[in-house]
């Protein structure tokens, strides 16, 4: 069965992003297991999600598999597909996500979880997994917030956690190959799996190991990027030149359950990106990682790109720099001339707190930064700040403006056009980090905190502070740490109305189906025992729960860990990877 929306496509708002035809789509016919690849929030969201590209590429290379994407509709399309019975669809073939043998969500952002739900709904699928019989696909889910898979569980059949390129390429021979056996023998099969969760079979059983990919140059090229017709938020190619992160910031999951670092090396890097240049048109590529300037040679794989004359016009843009002058340099040779904005994440205002949370930066390299960057014709600076940390005080708060003050005081003679926006998020305890068992801010701290910087800001001429919205945050928290009574919570709220929360005011709805279910919230919120048992401690990301507490403790006392390139702090890992202190050694 193919969904028809020709009728209805006018009747949209950005109808392209519903087509799915775009440059380096991939329509197979030969096949026998077919897979869509749901990611649960708008196409123009979820198209600029490099883990979707880099799978759609891989998969689709499996020889009897099919793999096909789909986003949630926006509310017009929503309306449209309920008032005509249309079932969510697949974006290549229009296929009913019913009809696929597999269903699988990419999980990034914990306010996506009740977009699933109205997925499966509007597919006719039923959401808890022991009302699916063999007449539905299997339903799985991947992504950094699976890291903590507890509150989603019940609506899965399997999870994979950890990096996906390698097991799901396994999944997808596995299940060609066992076509025609049940989804209990299926399961029980892929089950066997490093990084996959298969709740039924391993709920209170198994510690599950994440899914690591030990070296990034022997994976599959995904040059091959899909290019869509409509304007997404990040609209260029992508090349992920390393993973993980050696800095080791306290408050940070990625860098924690990322590691150790793995560079590319420089020849496959440059020879990605000329492919991915060639086969897309894009006039842009972003060197992304977490830390991208710290790749052991971005100065030589800049200048290598650089270096080819076709490339002249070739915009390069690298989404993480870290505060001191060499990022300067490094901002000039991609900059092409260009000065758009400079970005600076101190994370906190006293160097206490950043001390606190290891981010190893001081105040004299934010000021130098800043000046530096300002000198070579920067005129706009945008500092990323947190909220909400743990040992913060008032004081820590009121030195945000203090060092964003002292930035403006320095670089303002230098350029009096000088404008500065200060993004300030409340800081949300995640899984797996040392900070797992801080206490959340609630909203009563919130707002105080919100108000206290408004008053210092409100003084400060061409200065712009913006503030995360404390309803997120405190739902973000709320699931982020969450068990199994959170997915009662985000099944009721579901049924009630949320969804598209990233669009929406819906915590009155969360709120309403917090208090029918008689949960105490703040027991989400609240500082954990660091003797109890975690929901989430099931799942080994290899790193060791002593080093995440030894951790805590040297936060408490404000004293830093070297990064994991100067000296090994015995983190877990070496128990995988013995010479996981040794990065990708370049030709």
């Amino acid at each position: 069965m193919r969904v028809n929306l020709d009728k209805y496509l006018l009747r949209v708002e950005k109808p392209g992003q519903y087509l799915g035809n775009e440059i380096n789509s991939i329509h197979k016919e030969d096949y026998s297991v077919k897979m869509c690849l749901f990611f649960p929030d708008i196409y123009e969201v979820g198209m600029s999600n490099l883990g979707i590209r880099i799978l759609y590429s891989l998969l689709n290379r499996v020889e009897g598999f099919s793999l096909e994407r789909g986003f949630a509709p926006m509310e017009d399309m929503e309306e449209i597909m309920r008032e005509n019975n249309i079932p969510m669809f697949s974006l290549e073939s229009k296929t009913p996500l019913k009809e696929f043998d597999v269903v699988g969500f990419s999980l990034s952002y914990e306010m996506s979880y009740p977009n699933v739900l109205n997925a499966l709904d509007l597919a006719g699928i039923p959401i808890r997994r022991e009302k699916r019989g063999e007449e539905y696909p299997l339903i799985m889910a991947g992504g950094t917030c699976m890291m903590n898979p507890v509150p989603m569980e019940k609506f899965f059949d399997f999870i994979v956690i950890g990096d996906g390129e390698e097991v799901m390429v396994d999944i997808a021979k596995a299940l060609v190959a066992n076509k025609d056996k049940t989804k209990t023998e299926k399961l029980a099969i892929i089950g066997e799996f490093d990084g996959v969760y298969v709740p039924s079979i391993h709920k209170n059983k198994k510690r599950i190991k994440r899914a690591i990919i030990a070296d990034l140059n022997t994976t599959e090229e995904y040059a091959n990027q899909l290019v869509p017709y409509i304007n997404i938020v990040h609209d260029r190619a992508t090349v992920e030149i390393q993973r993980g992160c050696s800095r080791g910031c306290r408050f940070c999951q990625a860098g924690i359950v990322y590691r150790p670092v793995r560079e590319r090396t420089l020849e496959n890097n440059l020879e990605l990106i000329e492919k991915m240049i060639k086969n897309t048109g894009y006039e842009e590529i972003s060197l992304s990682s977490l830390s991208s300037s710290d790749y052991s040679q971005i100065d030589e794989l800049i200048k290598g790109v650089k270096s080819n004359i076709k490339h002249k016009n070739l915009g390069i843009s690298l989404p993480s720099l870290r505060m001191n002058t060499h990022s300067v340099e490094v901002a000039e040779d991609i900059s092409g001339g260009k000065r758009t904005g400079f970005t600076f994440a101190p994370e906190a205002g006293s160097q206490r707190l950043r001390d606190v949370i290891n981010k190893g930066v001081d105040e004299k390299d934010v000021l130098e930064t800043a000046e530096t960057a300002v000198r070579g014709g920067w005129e706009t600076l945008k500092f990323y700040f947190m909220i909400g940390l743990p040992f913060e005080t008032d004081e820590d708060v009121k030195e945000i403006y203090t060092l964003v003050k002292k930035v403006i005081d320095i670089c303002r003679p230098i350029n009096k056009r000088l404008n500065v926006t200060v993004s300030v998020s409340n800081f949300v305890p995640k899984p797996h980090t040392p900070f797992q068992w801080a206490k959340q801010m609630d909203f009563e701290e919130m707002r105080r905190k919100h108000a206290l910087l408004r008053e210092l800001f409100d003084r400060q001429r061409n200065c712009t502070l913006r503030i995360h919205d404390k309803r997120k945050s405190y739902l973000e928290g709320v699931i982020a740490r969450g068990d199994e009574r959170t997915g009662d919570v985000i099944e009721l709220a579901w049924k009630n109305g949320a969804k598209l929360d990233d669009y929406r005011d819906n915590l009155h709805i969360w709120k309403k189906a917090i208090e029918e279910l008689g949960i105490e919230e703040n027991e989400y919120l609240r500082e954990r025992n660091l003797d109890e048992i975690l929901p989430w401690d099931f799942v080994d990301v290899g790193v060791d729960k002593e080093f995440l507490k030894k951790e805590l403790d040297k936060a408490q006392k404000a004293s830093l860990t070297p990064e994991c390139r100067t000296s090994c702090s015995a983190c877990g890992m070496r128990k995988r990877f013995p010479n996981c202190m040794v990065i990708a050694k370049n030709n």
